[in-house]
């Protein structure tokens, strides 16, 4: 938690002390998947090779390696692979079921997504709307079918536009499939939002 909040020369120096299995085990495993991308984008560029085949979880590795192949400031590169997603043909009592097994990987159960045999994002569903109906009745049936997403190559200025514009703590992200690939907290684009409102202050006073 402290190591991600730190100034990138001084990260950078504390990470130089480790190993990259020290940093695979003491850092990266305890990080979402956006924050171990961002530590591992820092490190040199053979070092980022040895941290990554010192990853154990392939999912996880996988998932990191995705996230690096995006541009920088993309919706792509700050978003986090972690969420919850049901499909819409599932009854609220498989949804629970599968939920348990999605919710270890997340520290933050924010929206739970819907989508459809195309892995298509189509809705979201609250986990008070999943607690209060009757566990035989389908997703298809309750979810709410409005959603505001971006494109993992929607800018940082964009997203953090959307997300004050709609008043939202969290953002989906789609690729060019409508398919459903991460989401945005808005943690994430904080520092743009910042940097617009100096940006704004600044031309205001010249």
């Amino acid at each position: 938690d402290i190591l991600i909040e730190l100034e990138e020369n001084l990260r950078e120096q504390l990470l130089g002390n480790l190993s990259s299995k020290e940093i695979v085990e003491d850092v990266i495993e305890n990080l979402d998947s956006d924050d171990a991308a961002d530590v591992i984008q820092e490190l040199p560029k053979e070092k980022q090779k040895e941290v990554l085949s010192n990853i154990i979880n392939e999912q996880q590795a996988s998932d990191i390696a995705d996230l690096l192949s995006y541009e920088d400031n993309s919706a792509g590169a700050l978003m986090a692979k972690e969420l919850i997603k049901v499909h819409e043909n599932w009854s609220i009592l498989r949804c629970v079921s599968e939920m348990r097994k999605q919710a270890q990987a997340v520290n933050r159960v924010y929206t739970i997504y819907v989508v459809n045999n195309e892995k298509h994002l189509i809705g979201t569903i609250s986990l008070k709307k999943l607690l209060l109906t009757p566990e035989k009745t389908f997703i298809e049936d309750i979810y709410n079918k409005r959603v505001t997403s971006v494109n993992t190559s929607t800018s940082g200025e964009e997203v953090s536009r959307v997300m004050n514009k709609y008043n939202l703590i969290v953002l989906p992200v789609v690729n060019n499939n409508n398919e459903l690939v991460g989401r945005i907290t808005i943690d994430d684009v904080v520092d743009f939002i910042k940097e617009e409102a100096e940006k704004d202050y600044q031309m205001a006073s010249g």
